[in-house]
């Protein structure tokens, strides 16, 4: 294959279907991008089935700590050689050929922001009285500025996802920045890619590029994000769990044909899979669909109760 960008990614053998998936997509649509795979104390059997996806490399290594995966990142960012990289979580799928979009215009990196709701919603859980529903809190700027030590005032109104970006080589110095920033705050004891006894790094290796994109002046200028606009291709992230390897959300379910689509396609392409699980198996899609359906019930209720508690307690307090 010939192409100018580099898909990296990264595993353990949680989310080896995960970046399986992601590399079937990938070949499926004809992304011609080599594919990396920072895989995770994964067994010799999972590094052979993710390389017989074609133009994929597994680059094994050892989790020297127990943070999450997430926030090693950078070091699968670094593999890649060539002008254009472009990050896409284990949990992600290409839907079509995203190639046209792998593009950093004027050297900008490109990555998404969330808009006032989303945002509202990431935050709702640290909103002080004085805090506008849909900006930053106060208290994570707050201290995002004293741990980057850099920038007097933001330079961010919203906080991006790190799911799906695109950057150049040029970038590479503030991905290691990243990095260490990432060392140096989030405690060595944070297992989950969410820690919401953080209030400043509840995001873990988002919040942190969060914070230097509004408190480092290393930060590279933003281009929108790109891989939302077409109806005919797009980054599908499976963001919230279960993921559809362990079980279906009621939102992962709208892509439950085309997972299976990728999977038969595998099969007649010879490409090694791992062991197909419960949930991805056909007898057991009614099933699914039935249990996804009742837990995404049990968490909209759950999240509208909690934020009626919410403003019924910051009412009390103030």
């Amino acid at each position: 294959m010939s192409s100018n960008s580099t898909i990296v990614t990264a595993c353990d053998d949680k989310f080896v279907w995960g970046a399986v998936l992601l590399g079937l997509s990938l070949r499926f649509y004809g992304i011609k991008s080599m594919y990396h795979v920072l895989g995770y104390d994964l067994c010799e059997n999972d590094v052979e089935i993710l390389q017989s996806i074609p133009d994929t490399v597994v680059f094994p290594t050892t989790r020297l700590d127990e943070r999450s995966v997430c926030t090693q990142k950078p070091m699968a960012i670094l593999t890649a050689k060539t002008d254009i990289i472009v990050w896409m979580d284990a949990d992600c799928l290409a839907h079509g050929n995203l190639e046209p979009f792998f593009v950093c215009p004027d050297g900008k990196l490109q990555i998404r922001f969330r808009g006032c709701i989303e945002n509202a919603s990431v935050y709702r859980n640290y909103y002080g009285r004085e805090d506008r529903s849909g900006d930053i809190p106060k208290k994570v700027l707050s201290q995002w500025k004293d741990d980057v030590n850099d920038l007097k005032q933001s330079q961010i109104s919203s906080v991006c996802q790190t799911n799906c970006f695109v950057l150049t080589k040029a970038h590479l110095p503030f991905i290691s920045l990243w990095q260490s920033q990432m060392e140096k705050v989030i405690p060595l004891g944070t297992k989950g890619v969410y820690a919401s006894d953080s209030v400043a790094y509840s995001m873990t290796d988002e919040s942190v590029l969060n914070s230097l994109f509004a408190f480092s002046s290393q930060a590279p200028q933003i281009y929108g994000y790109l891989m939302d606009k077409d109806p005919n291709a797009y980054c599908i992230h499976f963001g919230l769990s279960p993921k559809p390897w362990e079980h279906w959300t009621k939102q992962a379910f709208s892509s439950y044909h085309e997972i299976q689509h990728l999977i038969h396609w595998a099969i007649q392409q010879k490409i090694k899979l791992p062991k197909l699980t419960s949930s991805l198996k056909l007898e057991n899609k009614n099933r699914e669909f039935l249990s996804a359906s009742i837990r995404g019930s049990y968490r909209d209720v759950r999240y509208q109760l909690s934020s009626i508690a919410r403003k019924s307690l910051k009412m009390l307090k103030y």
